[in-house]
């Protein structure tokens, strides 16, 4: 064969060769073949956040990993790179990416994503998307550690919203995260235990917790070398601490000891306030105190109080005691400790949230009466006067609250007090700015109206004056407080006449009747019911509306109360006319005086009008206003001593109705009944007219300075009943005295009227010609010669008071009214319970009818 000679075949066959034969005649597969297919790296300058966002799109791992690398970077800087690269897109594919099988890729995608959800905004995208079980699934050790780190870092951000902590904890996520906190990497250690430490916010996380077995690691960190871990362990700690259960496996492992070592560390200074907190929690639980106080760390605990210079330590230290305190059983271990001699100490200070922390510490201990004295002997009472002259405003308040407690049934403290120039402090705090300082100091002052001698003293500085601050405040406690502090002082007559003299107390207190807090308006008709002992401000009381007011809380079901029922039962029995109109009825104790009148019923929706305002009315057909009004010149002083009579406050003889003087045998004993009923009278219209105003004056008939001028004249015709009854009625029983007066007053009022006679007596026509001669609607008593049952029973029921002769009257319908009395019977030396009777003085006059009985409901109901 020749070198050359071989021809191509496109030559042997005379044809063309192809336009892409290479040159010299090579055919174009053995050109390709020798093709290199591969590329040069192309280097790109990436400027942009958006060309790295869109580098994570691409199918090559090292653009993906290098991408990862520099978002990382960027959204690291601050949070307005991260909501751009979201806003970019980005969230959603580093989601994906951390699925990549590459697990570089992977952990540099979770950095980021883990990073992203530190943005707010980035987290409610999140929050809608299905992310959080792959994120919990890369907790596991299969993973690399950065990818752990970033995983639970994102965990941690995830778990600052409720609904996502409650999502984590179905999940099982606790098991790894405690795995996560025994690792050595500081970043992961504390990512860990701050998402730990944010699902601990749910209740139950706290007993799943236990059951894992996770108390323990967490307590380990403790002493970490790294405060913000520290910091986060002491915060799991004071959550978990809240389970009973957990306070018993803190105690079983030495965690007491720890913690208590751990504040004694000088290095650890900085978070000595956090494991306070913490360690708050554990001495609430009596057992977890009795244990340290066993071991010696409570006594160490008081030490470090008082000996630590960090303002915060010792405040968190003071709140801590105060929490433990408020069990009594603490309270003794305190007190065997001196915690009380520490928290005065701690007053001494310069820092206010050392000292206010110590007031409330001191408040809570103060409810111990073993308390109360150790503060008073540890100079509390001067240090806390003191305090509630700074001018720090809850320095104040907290003072003050302490000194309620400390004042609390205690007469030595509440001496102290005075002698260390409290009680001028107490006055004008009332004036102060914040509504609970001022409740506080009226708590204080309340307590120390059981001191005679200190109440006296206050209500010489003025506290009634003072009163109107709290009174009109907006707080409900100090409108409470100061009313119980009136109804505290209110049983001194030097606070009666201040609180007549200072007018705008009266509108201000009954205004809180109308009060919707419950306590308020208990207070407040409980200061009502004392207060109406002094008729002088009953009248007030009355004129700005408290008797409606009172009755329309006794219509309602929720408000309705035993103090509401009180306020208005004292109302009544403070103006006898104003009751009797009401309540259709005066019981035998109401003891009707100059000024009592029968207006007749009020009816639904009607008003009260005083007898001023019902003789300004003009002469008009409607029923008469029966009056009282007969008073007596006073006996002398050598007339009463010669008759030998006594009397009492209510105004009744000491001789007393009940009884009736009488002996075994049921006769009066000849001392008793030898009073003269005439100066009996004498004595206790002396008696009245010196000890307190009578009810003319309630109702304003006498009242100089009234704006209609009515003055009743005097009943001369009611006075000599009085003197023509009295010698009938000496030396003879009770029955027979009251018999005798029903028959005097039928007479009186036209005789005996047969049940037939009541509807034609025509005592409607002599009213009317009383009413003309007197040219006014209200007629004195004495002046009636004709009347039926409701003018007898008022005129029977006004001579037995003036008498001595206990009887009640009651309003019926249809004009009637009767008079009840009790009597007992006795048969030889037997003696049977006391009973009921009405009194006849129209048909039967003097006869004695058994009340509930068949002649009872004739004579008191219309047939």
């Amino acid at each position: 064969m020749v070198k050359g000679g071989k021809v191509s075949s496109s030559a042997a066959t005379g044809k063309t060769p192809a336009p892409n034969t290479a040159k010299g005649g090579k055919p174009r597969q053995q050109e390709e073949k020798a093709i290199d297919e591969t590329f040069e790296p192309l280097k790109l300058d990436v400027k942009g956040a958006q060309t790295a966002v869109v580098c994570l799109r691409s199918t090559e791992d090292t653009v993906l990993i290098r991408a990862c690398d520099s978002l990382f970077k960027f959204a690291d800087k601050s949070d307005g790179n991260k909501l751009m690269l979201h806003e970019m897109g980005a969230t959603d594919i580093l989601f994906t990416l951390t699925h990549h099988e590459n697990p570089i890729v992977q952990r540099n995608a979770t950095m980021v994503f883990g990073v992203m959800a530190a943005h707010p905004d980035i987290r409610r995208h999140l929050r809608k998307i299905d992310c959080i079980p792959h994120m919990i699934s890369l907790l596991s050790p299969e993973h690399e550690q950065l990818t752990n780190e970033f995983s639970v870092y994102w965990l941690r951000y995830m778990c600052n919203d409720y609904s996502t902590k409650s999502q984590v904890l179905q999940l099982n996520v606790l098991q790894p995260l405690i795995r996560l906190i025994n690792e050595t990497d500081p970043d992961i250690k504390f990512n860990s235990l701050s998402t730990v430490d944010r699902i601990l916010d749910d209740f139950n996380a706290r007993s799943l917790i236990r059951e894992l077995n996770g108390i323990e690691p967490i307590l380990n960190n403790l002493k970490s070398e790294y405060p913000q871990i520290t910091e986060t362990v002491c915060n799991c700690i004071q959550k978990l601490a809240t389970d009973p259960f957990n306070r018993a496996v803190i105690r079983d492992i030495g965690g007491l000891d720890r913690m208590i070592d751990f504040i004694g560390l000088d290095e650890t200074k900085d978070v000595h306030v956090h494991c306070l907190n913490a360690l708050a929690n554990l001495l609430e639980d009596t057992e977890c105190l009795d244990l340290i106080q066993s071991n010696g760390g409570l006594k160490r605990l008081m030490q470090f109080v008082q000996d630590s210079v960090v303002p915060a330590v010792q405040a968190a230290a003071a709140k801590a005691i105060g929490r433990a305190a408020r069990k009594p059983q603490n309270r003794k271990i305190f007190a065997e400790q001196d915690a009380e001699r520490a928290m005065v100490f701690l007053l001494l200070g310069d820092n206010d949230e050392v000292r206010i922390a110590a007031c409330q510490a001191l408040a809570v201990m103060a409810e111990s009466m073993l308390s109360r004295e150790t503060i008073r002997n540890n100079d509390g009472i001067l240090t806390l006067v003191q305090m509630m002259q700074k001018d720090n405003p809850r320095l104040r308040e907290f003072s003050t609250l302490a000194m309620s407690n400390l004042t609390q049934s205690n007469p030595n403290n509440i001496r102290e007090l005075q002698d260390q120039g409290g009680l001028e402090v107490l006055i004008r705090l009332l004036n102060d700015e914040k509504d609970t300082t001022k409740a506080y100091a009226c708590v204080t002052l309340a307590n120390c109206s059981t001191d005679q001698v200190v109440r006296t003293n206050i209500l010489e500085k003025g506290l009634i004056k003072n009163l109107l601050v709290p009174l009109q405040a907006s707080y409900e406690l100090a409108q409470a407080k100061a009313a119980m502090v009136l109804s505290a002082y209110g049983i001194d007559q030097k606070a009666r006449e201040d609180i007549i003299n200072n007018q705008p107390i009266i509108p201000h207190l009954v205004s809180l009747l109308k009060s919707n807090h419950d306590e308020v308006r208990r207070n407040a008709c409980f200061a009502i019911s004392v207060l109406c002992i002094e008729q002088a401000i009953a009248i007030e009381i009355l004129r700005h509306g408290a008797l409606e007011i009172v009755r329309d809380l006794n219509t309602s079901e929720s408000r309705k109360s035993k103090f509401t029922e009180m306020a208005l039962q004292k109302i009544l029995d403070s103006h006898l006319s104003a009751k009797y109109s009401y309540l259709g009825r005066l019981e035998s104790n109401n003891i009707t005086t100059d000024g009592f009148y029968d207006m007749g019923p009020v009816r639904d929706g009607g008003t009260f009008l005083t007898i001023e305002e019902l003789a300004a009315e003009e002469v008009n057909d409607r029923r008469p206003i029966l009056l009282l009004y007969a008073p007596e010149k006073k006996k002398s002083s050598e007339s009463k001593e010669k008759l030998g009579t006594t009397t009492t406050t209510t105004g009744r003889t000491a001789k007393t109705p009940k009884s009736s003087g009488k002996d075994k045998d049921g006769r009066s004993s000849v001392d008793q009944s030898s009073r003269s009923k005439k100066d009996k009278t004498s004595d206790k219209r002396d008696v009245s007219e010196d000890k307190k105003p009578t009810e003319k004056d309630l109702s304003g008939v006498t009242s100089s300075n009234s704006k209609s001028g009515y003055k009743p004249t005097a009943d001369p015709d009611f006075q000599m009943y009085l003197e023509e009854i009295q010698p009938q009625i000496i030396r003879v029983p009770l029955s027979e005295q009251i018999s005798t007066l029903a028959r005097f007053v039928s007479e009186k009022m036209g005789g005996t009227i047969s049940p037939d006679d009541v509807a034609t007596f025509g005592y409607e026509v002599a009213m009317n010609q009383l009413k003309a001669e007197l040219h006014s609607n209200v007629i004195p008593i004495g002046r009636v010669r004709k009347g039926i049952h409701a003018q007898r029973a008022f005129l029977f029921k006004t001579l037995a008071d003036r008498l001595g002769i206990p009887c009640t009257l009651t309003r019926g319908n249809y004009n009637r009214a009767w008079n009840e009395v009790i009597l007992g019977e006795s048969s030889g030396s037997v003696r049977y319970p006391a009973k009921t009777w009405i009194v006849d003085i129209l048909h039967e006059p003097g006869r004695l009818i058994l009340a509930n009985s068949s002649d009872a409901r004739i004579y008191t109901i219309l047939s």
